[in-house]
């Protein structure tokens, strides 16, 4: 028998691990029948789905499974919809657990059977912003997203906590502080920002090693928001290419760490000099948490900035679903990272026999935090693209000019900057043949 094709996924609710025996799914569609006299048959009118019910059978086995067992049920006392891992589908947001049933055997030691019921829950929009809805759940991103850049400074002061903590090697620290140096002061130059606001010493000790870094990592995230944010607040480009040079600026900002282990792209007097000034020579390993958390927090950045970007109402719904490709794709990428820098970072701590658990915990929260992110992300660029009327072909009736178009379209002249936007490829707006086809809005 062959095995999977995709892969499985590890069954939880709220955080809580259990086995899966089966699953199954039901989607089902309202609906409202209209019988007439003497005619066959019923005009079905279709009312949309009906909210998605997922019945699992799971257990809790083994020696410790009474502390499972006990953790879930104190967290199916919680109200509310979480996220439920599904193992076939993957997450699945806003689930409730409408049922449980529990059957143990006297026969089965230290085992537990579970039937399982989730329903969907579609949060109602709140009675009078039906029309404001988009913008209401832009701002309840904006100010999650706030907190972001605080969750990864503490993340990398975990990471510093088992720098610290690895036999206080002091080759170790040097290279982990040399490597925040040598990209605090690229990321300054980047950017052209100034020194005496953000300072950085390239000396460091045992002693205050964590209290300097954690300094400096909080002055480097606030020159990556200001440096990027200052790309969004271009006025010479329009909304697409702003995200574009974002997008370019980025991968600069990626490529700083291994620049300053293999001296590439290093030509400048000043870069030269940082190198110079460095307290050690850098490795790859050295560069791990800095380059970590450099793009977690550029990835915050980037995601703030798209959410103000997609809030234009003239973007294109294309230019929305590429912005929100990328930031996806970004996003991603980090959670790829993030997994593997922490199982590296916990070979050494756990050949010691003291797990650093705050890592872990640190590091589980920020991933959490950039799934829900990118969720709440997609759910609003599909929103802005509902905004907008669905596109159609239209051919011009006329040769005439693009406003002449417009009002032969909509019966109003003045949208004729709404189909430049929609047809770039307009090379002449004065004159337009007739029978060329054109995008427009149905309406």
């Amino acid at each position: 028998m062959k095995g999977w094709t995709a892969p499985l996924q590890r069954a939880s609710y709220r955080g809580v691990r259990f086995e899966v025996m089966s699953v199954d799914d039901e989607i089902t569609r309202a609906t409202i029948e209209h019988a007439y006299p003497f005619v066959n048959g019923a005009d079905v009118e279709d009312l949309g789905l009906n909210p998605l019910t997922v019945r699992l059978q799971a257990v809790f086995y083994g020696e410790g499974y009474y502390t499972d067992f006990k953790k879930f049920l104190s967290v199916l006392g919680k109200q509310g919809a979480d996220v439920l891992v599904h193992p076939i589908r993957g997450r699945l947001q806003n689930m409730i657990c409408t049922s449980a049933l529990f059957h143990h055997e006297a026969d089965m030691i230290d085992y537990v059977a579970i039937d399982l019921t989730f329903t969907e829950s579609t949060p109602a929009e709140p009675i009078f912003v039906f029309e404001s809805a988009f913008l209401a759940r832009l701002d309840a991103l904006l100010t999650q997203l706030e907190d972001f850049v605080d969750d990864v400074l503490a993340l990398y002061g975990e990471f510093m906590e088992v720098v610290s903590f690895a036999a206080n090697i002091k080759s170790r620290l040097l290279g982990s502080f040399g490597a925040l140096f040598g990209c605090f002061e690229q990321v300054r130059s980047l950017f052209d920002l100034d020194k005496n606001k953000y300072p950085i010493s390239n000396t460091v000790s045992s002693t205050d090693f964590k209290v300097k870094s954690l300094n400096s990592a909080r002055h480097l995230a606030a020159m990556l928001e200001t440096g990027l944010s200052q790309i969004i607040n271009r006025r010479d480009l329009i909304t697409r290419a702003k995200f574009d040079e974002m997008l370019r600026t980025l991968k600069q900002i990626k490529q700083i760490p291994s620049d300053l282990v293999t001296g590439k792209n290093i030509k400048s007097a000043s870069q030269q000099a940082v190198m110079k000034s460095l307290p050690s020579a850098l490795s790859n390993a050295d560069m791990h948490a800095v380059s970590l958390f450099m793009r977690l927090v550029s990835a915050g950045v980037l995601l703030k900035s798209a959410t103000e970007l997609i809030e234009d109402d003239a973007l294109l719904p294309q230019d929305v679903d590429y912005i929100t490709t990328k930031v996806r794709s970004e996003i991603l990428e980090n959670l790829a990272l993030l997994r593997q820098q922490i199982t590296e970072e916990q070979q050494p701590v756990k050949s010691a026999g003291k797990p650093n658990t705050g890592l872990y915990t640190t590091a589980h929260h920020t991933m959490e935090q950039l799934k829900q992110h990118a969720h709440q992300f997609t759910q609003l660029a599909i929103n802005a693209i509902n905004r907008k009327p669905p596109l159609t072909i239209r051919v011009a009736p006329m040769s005439g000019t693009v406003q002449q178009i417009a009002h032969a379209f909509y019966r109003d002249y003045k949208r004729a900057d709404e189909l430049l936007r929609l047809n770039p490829q307009i090379r002449y707006p004065n004159y337009i043949e007739q029978g060329e086809v054109l995008n427009s809005y149905v309406r």
